[in-house]
């Protein structure tokens, strides 16, 4: 099989909810362009905050400890989002889980192995922001896998161990080599790179920009 003639890398992290909005406007540019067999979406691992803890909370309750508002504000400051998300069609609770991403972050890892990182990030975003208050259980994640084709033992092994951390760091390491500062990060064709979310409508142009910069 030839290689693909476009790769797109994007790092993410499951708990960044602008990398949720910013994955299915990207997956869709994709699916759209007249290149989409020749294209290859690559998905890395960037933890935004390791200092969130390992207990499960609330999103808004969690927004008032580290940011010092008030739940009202704390409120606010997810309408933005939710609002982007609401325009494309994607579910977005106000009130959801939170939790450090690692455990999450190294299942991509493994993901990855399998040939299905991608797709294993995406359903974690579509169980967190969907309000799923069992988002970070064992069981969800194994379900989750397992529908992916990932063995329940390897994914249950991955939790009960430190596997991938360091694939986690080194991710991370690259991105910032790359000039990354946060994400959602995308890098076409190893050279057009896009920080933040972009529109649909602005992926489609990237893409099309990097196809033409690359094949001519």
């Amino acid at each position: 099989m030839a290689s693909p003639r476009l790769t797109i890398d994007v790092w993410a992290d499951v708990l960044c909810p602008w990398c949720y909005v910013g994955e299915h406007r990207l997956s869709t540019a994709v699916a759209r362009s007249p290149h989409a067999a020749d294209i290859e979406l690559k998905i890395h691992t960037w933890q935004l905050d390791p200092n969130v803890p390992t207990e499960v909370s609330w999103i808004p309750e969690y927004r008032v400890a580290k940011f010092g508002v008030t739940p009202d504000q704390a409120r606010a400051m997810e309408i933005p989002v939710a609002t982007q998300a609401a325009a494309d069609g994607l579910p977005y609770a106000l009130e959801r889980p939170v939790r450090n991403s690692l455990d999450m972050l190294r299942l991509v890892h493994l993901g990855n192995q399998h040939g299905v990182g991608r797709q294993y990030m995406s359903a974690m975003h579509a169980a967190l922001f969907g309000g799923n208050s069992d988002a970070f259980e064992h069981d969800t994640l194994v379900r989750l896998g397992e529908k992916l084709g990932i063995p329940a033992d390897e994914i249950r092994d991955v939790l009960a161990t430190g596997r991938y951390a360091d694939a986690v760091q080194a991710d991370h390491d690259a991105a910032v080599a790359l000039g990354a500062r946060g994400v959602p990060f995308t890098v076409l064709g190893e050279r057009f790179g896009i920080p933040g979310t972009a529109s649909t409508h602005q992926y489609t142009a990237a893409i099309d920009q990097a196809w033409e910069q690359i094949n001519g």
